[in-house]
């Protein structure tokens, strides 16, 4: 499984942008897809503005769905686009408060780093804030039987999930 493991990382780790599932005020579902950045930790963040509505069930919630996928021009099959989706807790990283500033400047320079000149514009805006989502499980989908369940820790624990009982084997 480290092969798996290895794979879900660097897909991950490729991605420019993820997708983001979360629940508004009223119950009602929202999706949404934002640019990120990954560490080392698994750990992914957005740059996001408060004027979106997504912004402010990021919020309001404390866990979100995200999920990266394989854009559909590189697939070679429709149906089996490789995807990465994981339960996430939410934390907003403050600009100007203790070690959270600390991780705010760190974090601007990677995205600065990955998408450019773009982010000093978007940080000089108060309206821009960043989250951090922190993956508690995940499911890895790389085709038809080739499901994985990413678990433990440190993510490392992974299961092949059978698709004839659904079940981890």
């Amino acid at each position: 499984m480290n092969k798996i493991y290895e794979e879900y990382v660097n897909f991950m780790n490729d991605a420019k942008s993820v997708y983001i599932s979360s629940v508004n005020d009223d119950a009602d579902p929202e999706i949404s897809y934002s640019p990120c950045i990954v560490d080392d930790d698994k750990h992914i963040y957005i740059l996001v503005s408060t004027l979106s509505k997504r912004t402010k069930s990021l919020l309001a919630q404390r866990n979100v769905s995200l999920m990266f996928i394989e854009p559909e021009e590189q697939c070679e099959q429709i149906y089996v686009r490789t995807r990465l989706i994981f339960l996430c807790n939410t934390l907003r990283i403050d600009r100007e408060m203790g070690f959270s500033h600390l991780l705010w400047d760190e974090k601007v320079a990677q995205f600065t780093a990955k998408f450019g000149d773009i982010i000093s514009i978007l940080v000089s805006l108060d309206d821009f804030k960043m989250f951090r989502f922190i993956p508690i499980h995940g499911t890895f989908v790389k085709g038809f039987g080739k499901a994985y369940t990413i678990e433990g820790q440190l993510l490392d624990n992974i299961s092949h999930i059978s698709f004839s009982t659904g079940e981890k084997m």
